[in-house]
């Protein structure tokens, strides 16, 4: 690997820190040692799970009203806690262990949790990727192991496996820095008995997809927590240019590399925000039959990450129904089951099929009496939507580096014409 970068600025912050460390040397740890033990907090595996709800209406099995249709929640359960009541309920018994493995590969979103998302798995990482030179995605028991309480680069899920395959993707279209931490002899003797399985699977499709690789480690000693250059040099920057503004506002500049994290996260959400609008604009929040049509987390966060490359469109690789015509009677039993509605039968008979909707479960192809909808592989450049707003941004981009690649070719002339009069002043010098 190369090595970074280095200028003054650099060397300041180095400076900056080493002050820091020399006064006040030992830090937090004096503090520390003189509190009470039984005032002490411990670190709570039970905070980073949380027990997943259900939502039957979006259940394949509900919707095709066939328990066998997909039991793909019910066979990944490591304590058999999911199970129907009824035709029409899916639920949750008190024996889940909360692993979220069951939500990992639910195809449409029927299982899901309320705060530890897709979505929200996604900001903590992309912050912490932002931040810091590596970031480590690891589970509760692997981080029981250590001991202590996690650092800002430490995403603790109830098990990795949490993480579905459209997460991974989206995370590293835009990071290089991040790896899993697992020691040796957790998975293997873990309760959650398929959760090594699914995150291999997952981070397996997730690297295909974007054609990058998560980094792996199982020691403790590997493990870094150093913050990156560009957010080093961010909040130095703004320090130095706001000091005189700190001392009339109470600003705190330093700040300022978080702020530039959080509008990164923002202009992703508005981002996913979009392209939900641009879907719906294009193709119709509703169906012919007036259902409404619905977009899941693993699917907005590929169209994201997608829209940030659309050369990977090539290497994404999922499967759609195709239509034979020739044997389809406009049944419905097809748009039936089809809870996201990628699939209608419109008013005229034909069948119609949104790719942007379709989470590629096959229920429809099951389901069909006559045989005639069949998986076939996607044109994932489908799901590149038209964004006005990231190409007008993505335009600034280009014109901004534009600029920046000239006045760099400016200054190295600059440089080379004060290198040659130095070398002519110092040949005039060796005349005398």
């Amino acid at each position: 690997m190369a090595e970074e970068e280095h200028d003054f600025i650099d060397d300041l912050i180095e400076i900056q820190q080493d002050w820091q460390a020399v006064s006040n040397p030992f830090g937090d740890i004096a503090e520390s040692l003189m509190k009470d033990p039984s005032e002490r907090k411990s670190w709570d595996a039970s905070k980073y799970r949380e027990r997943p709800f259900v939502n039957s209406a979006r259940c394949l099995d509900v919707a095709g009203e066939d328990q066998s249709l997909c039991t793909a929640c019910m066979d990944v359960c490591p304590s058999a806690a999911i199970s129907f009541k009824n035709a029409k309920t899916l639920m949750i018994s008190d024996d889940c262990r909360k692993c979220m493995l069951c939500a990992t590969v639910c195809p449409t979103d029927t299982i899901r949790t309320r705060t530890i998302t897709q979505s929200s798995i996604y900001d903590r990482i992309a912050r912490a990727a932002s931040s810091f030179t590596t970031c480590y995605v690891t589970c509760t028991r692997a981080f029981a192991r250590l001991g202590r309480f996690p650092y800002r680069n430490e995403i603790i899920l109830p098990c990795v496996g949490a993480m579905r395959h459209e997460l991974w993707f989206a995370l590293l279209a835009d990071y290089v820095n991040i790896s899993v931490y697992l020691p040796e002899g957790i998975c293997d003797k873990c309760r959650t008995t398929l959760g090594e399985e699914v995150l291999a699977d997952e981070i397996a499709l997730g690297e295909e997809w974007a054609q990058s690789a998560v980094g792996l480690e199982t020691e403790e000693e590997a493990l870094e927590h150093k913050l990156t250059r560009a957010y080093k040099r961010s909040q130095f920057i703004s320090q130095a240019l706001s000091a005189g503004e700190r001392l009339v506002t109470g600003t705190n500049p330093a700040l300022a590399g978080a702020k530039m994290i959080a509008n990164k996260l923002k202009a992703h959400n508005d981002q996913l925000l979009r392209i939900q609008k641009e879907i719906e604009e294009a193709v119709g929040s509703k169906t012919a039959q007036n259902r409404m049509r619905y977009l899941t987390d693993g699917r907005k966060l590929t169209m994201a990450a997608l829209q940030h490359d659309p050369g990977l469109a090539e290497s994404v690789a999922f499967e759609v129904p195709a239509v034979d015509s020739t044997r389809c009677t406009a049944c419905g039993d097809c748009a039936a089951v089809c809870t996201p509605r990628a699939i209608e039968v419109t008013n005229d008979g034909r069948v119609r099929i949104e790719t942007s909707y379709c989470m590629s479960c096959a229920a429809c192809a099951l389901v069909c009496p006559e045989e005639a909808l069949e998986m076939v592989r996607a044109d994932a450049s489908e799901l590149i939507v038209v964004d006005e707003e990231s190409e007008r941004i993505a335009a600034e981009k280009a014109k901004a580096k534009a600029e920046a690649k000239r006045l760099m070719e400016k200054g190295k002339k600059q440089l080379e014409k004060v290198g040659d009069a130095l070398e002519k002043l110092a040949d005039e010098d060796k005349e005398q």
